[in-house]
């Protein structure tokens, strides 16, 4: 008989044929039993799963959707007429586009034998669940950025689009999408699919530059300031050097009435012609974007994740591994598991930065 509602980390609980007290008779040479086991990675699931939802990093700059695609507008003319007394104006309809986005399914073991569990120190074990939750970020973390860095749209069966859907990056060219995308018009400009957010500048340096032309492209559609942008920390001492840039308060240091600092929170560097500039790591060298964050989760962010179904937030959760897990022992083969795909929700909120060839090319996080 199903049960009404979403399975949650409380529903993680010893199965009906598990017997609790003999699971327990099981202990390590450090005493610890295998219920205890099950409880220290279920409570590290359930920590990252509250912390990648409310990452300030991560989280303004996605929304979660469990839906395949996305509906957008794009340009158009004006429809006002000057009133006739007798006259009517012409009736018109908003042109639309849109796109798939992608998913996949991943997973990762954790597997110890009965042997070692029997005498395993709890170090070790502790070590394992730290290892597989920093995996996980860094899945969550490389899927981002990938996204971010990638001009081309993701295609195929392996990600869930069938064999004609599309999920494409940010406004290009149409020569460099098979979704081509007119951004509507905005302050008296007018657009075409030839726009381009994907900037490629020869050179191999970041300049004031880059922030002036990112903080022109984002607004000309609409977005205003304050803006974020992301860099690698190879580039952080270059971007610091940059004439007007303005560094984060230290909490350490007593400043003089004289000393100008950026007055945001300290996960920033620094500001620079209206963008909070955030080193991140994994970002490769002379790689960068800016873009518009709308809060926490908002569907106006740049990014959109598409869940499995039913799902309204990123999750990753346990359970044994059936085909090689033994009831009698079902903790030495847990297995972590999520379904997301990375796509783009609002193609102009975001503009990506390539500094060091004229010529564009998607970056490799690490």
């Amino acid at each position: 008989m199903a049960t009404y509602g979403p399975r949650a980390l409380s529903n993680l609980v010893l199965a009906p044929g598990w017997d609790g007290a003999e699971l327990n008779t099981f202990r390590t040479e450090d005493n610890i039993g295998y219920g205890e086991i099950l409880a220290q990675v279920t409570a590290a699931i359930g920590a990252l799963n509250t912390e990648l939802a409310m990452d300030n990093l991560w989280a303004g700059l996605v929304s979660f959707t469990d839906q395949p695609t996305v509906e957008y507008r794009q340009g158009s003319a004006n429809g006002f007429e000057e009133h006739t007394e007798y006259g009517r104006p012409d009736t018109y309809r908003a042109d639309v586009t849109g796109h798939m986005l992608p998913i996949k399914m991943f997973d990762r073991r954790l597997g110890w034998t009965w042997d070692y569990l029997r005498r395993a120190r709890g170090a070790q074990i502790e070590a394992d669940v730290a290892d597989a939750i920093k995996d996980a970020r860094d899945l969550w973390r490389m899927r981002i950025l990938t996204r971010l860095l990638k001009r081309g749209d993701d295609t195929g069966a392996g990600w869930r689009l069938g064999s004609a859907g599309e999920s494409p990056g940010f406004a290009t060219a149409s020569g460099s999408t098979g979704v081509p995308f007119t951004p509507p018009a905005f302050g008296g400009t007018s657009f075409t699919s030839s726009h381009e957010h994907y900037v490629a500048i020869a050179g191999g340096a970041y300049t004031t530059a880059v922030f002036s032309d990112a903080y022109d492209e984002l607004r000309e559609h609409g977005h205003e300031p304050p803006f974020d942008f992301l860099i690698g920390p190879e580039d952080r001492a270059t971007v610091e050097g940059l004439t007007g840039f303005v560094k984060t308060a230290d909490a350490l240091v007593s400043y003089g009435t004289a000393t100008a600092v950026a007055n945001i929170p300290a996960e920033y560097i620094g500001t620079l012609n209206y963008f909070r500039v955030r080193e991140v790591r994994g970002v490769p060298r002379y790689w960068g974007v800016g873009y518009k964050s709308y809060g926490l989760l908002s569907q106006r962010n740049p990014l959109r994740v598409r869940l499995e179904k039913g799902k309204r937030a990123l999750e990753f959760t346990l359970g044994p591994d059936q085909l090689t897990g033994s009831p009698l022992h079902p903790v030495q083969n847990l297995m972590l598991y999520t379904e997301f795909g990375v796509g783009v929700g609002d193609r102009t909120a975001a503009t990506p930065r390539y500094v060091n060839n004229s010529t564009w090319a998607d970056g490799t996080p690490t």
